[in-house]
């Protein structure tokens, strides 16, 4: 990679890493608020409905983001770019709409009306997170941290508010003001980028449609990495119950800094592999996954350390001491072995979902999701909750393995005869262009480009 390349991909890095601190420390700051308002029992319902946000994100990112950081920096022409972003940003807006009324629905007999403000939260989270994913792979990152910003500011001025009521209702409330701070930053994004906000359904339902083979097993990848992740972690709460699911749950926040650390260097490599990829440049595609995994694999070691020696002082200051009969040292050691394995496999894994693997990875999901589900109930049922995440560590270093001897053996090829590399079927936009006729071309037709180049 030329030393201009890497410059250019060092400072996108540094500014979507910026907006991910704001982001992360916004969401430690609302957590510590909440541990120490909330009960333990309500405590670790906020904690299983952000897991519910985050299974969403997942979701949204499957049917709309990985195709959106495959496929637009692989556009021929920016009016390319900009048709690939209607078709899977209006993907993205009924995936988001889909699930705030799933999330809404289904908490009603739990928790009643109040279900609202949750799938307002899912919903809005989730576009937002598509939204990032989509201006990354458009190089507009400076936008992108902009409604990171924004999205910051907001909340925290909406939690300062928050806490000068008189805390009846803190923890609908705090889902409200999430959501809401997300909208801002979803607003601010879309006037940034001054371009018309633009949904095509007709021609978004022709393309899924015809894409359909790929998204299935897209979605059946995210599924089942959902019950090997997030799918373990809710397990834990309904087996160990909300209560003693919340030292845990407050330990997890410890690391959020961590993972989206991880989600940075995913957004960031996803479109230079899909780039890499289509130019065949396989030298540049190992450097780019051999650096991001030693970055990650030195960040864990970094972090792990760093919070081995603050722990004490976590434990009494920042918990208050609310988690006092708690093995925390445990809890948290089982944790980072979890989130350590989940960061070194997110470049192979992003290269296989590049490659349009999704079989392979849904496959693998499901086996470590067995195993680490069989093990969590184990130790559980036979020694504490405190232990139970040690299951969800295994299930992780299982995937860490698969992936890794998946890219080692080069295999993670597209599915032959499903979707047809974009340098073959992407017509160029603009006067004199020529369109794709050939019989299941699915991508932008004269009336759309005409639309394009008005």
């Amino acid at each position: 990679m030329k030393h201009s390349g890497l410059a250019g991909l060092g400072s996108r890095f540094a500014v979507m890493l910026g907006g991910e601190v704001l982001q992360s420390l916004f969401h430690l700051g609302l957590n510590l608020v909440l541990l120490r308002a909330l009960s333990a029992h309500d405590y670790g319902v906020f904690a299983m409905i952000f897991v519910l946000g985050g299974i969403g994100l997942t979701f949204v990112r499957a049917l709309a983001g990985v195709p959106a950081a495959t496929f637009i920096p692989q556009a021929r022409s920016v009016r390319a770019g900009q048709a690939y972003a209607v078709t899977f940003g209006s993907g993205a807006v009924l995936a988001c709409l889909v699930l705030a009324a799933l999330t809404t629905v289904g908490l009603v007999p739990v928790i009643g009306g109040e279900s609202v403000a949750a799938g307002a939260f899912v919903g809005l989270w989730s576009l937002r997170s598509y939204l990032r994913i989509a201006l990354f792979a458009r190089r507009r990152v400076a936008i992108a941290g902009a409604s990171d910003l924004a999205f910051t500011l907001g909340g925290t001025a909406l939690l300062m508010l928050l806490l000068r009521m008189d805390g009846t209702g803190l923890l609908w409330e705090g889902l409200a003001m999430l959501a809401a701070a997300h909208g801002l930053g979803i607003a601010v994004a879309l006037a940034a980028a001054r371009e018309p906000v633009r949904i095509g359904l007709r021609h978004t339902r022709r393309r899924y449609r015809a894409l359909r083979h790929s998204f299935a097993w897209s979605v059946a990848g995210v599924a089942t990495a959902n019950v090997q992740a997030q799918g373990q972690i809710l397990l834990i709460g309904v087996l160990a119950g909300p209560e003693a699911y919340a030292p845990i749950a407050a330990t997890l926040v410890l690391f959020a800094p961590l993972r989206l650390l991880g989600g940075v260097v995913v957004n960031l490599i996803q479109p230079e592999m899909a780039a890499e990829l289509a130019k065949g440049s396989e030298g540049h595609l190992r450097l780019v996954l051999v650096a991001s995994t030693a970055l990650l694999a030195a960040a864990c070691l970094v972090y792990g350390i760093g919070l081995a020696a603050g722990l004490g002082l976590i434990e009494q200051h920042l918990f208050a001491g609310r988690f006092a009969g708690e093995p925390l040292g445990l809890i948290a050691l089982t944790v980072w072995a979890t989130v350590t394995g989940a960061m070194l496999y997110a470049a192979p894994k992003t290269l296989l979902e590049t490659r349009r693997a999704f079989r392979s990875l849904a496959w693998t999901a499901l086996a470590s999701a067995v195993f680490g589900m069989a093990l969590i109930t184990a130790l559980i049922v036979l020694v504490s909750p405190a232990w139970s995440m040690a299951g969800v560590a295994a299930s992780e270093f299982v995937v860490l393995l698969r992936c890794w001897r998946a890219v080692a053996s080069g295999g993670g090829g597209a599915p032959p005869g499903l979707v047809p590399h974009p340098e073959r079927w992407l017509p160029r936009f603009g006067k004199g262009a020529v369109l794709d006729r050939r019989p299941g071309s699915v991508w932008p037709d004269q009336d759309e480009a005409a639309d394009l180049r008005g």
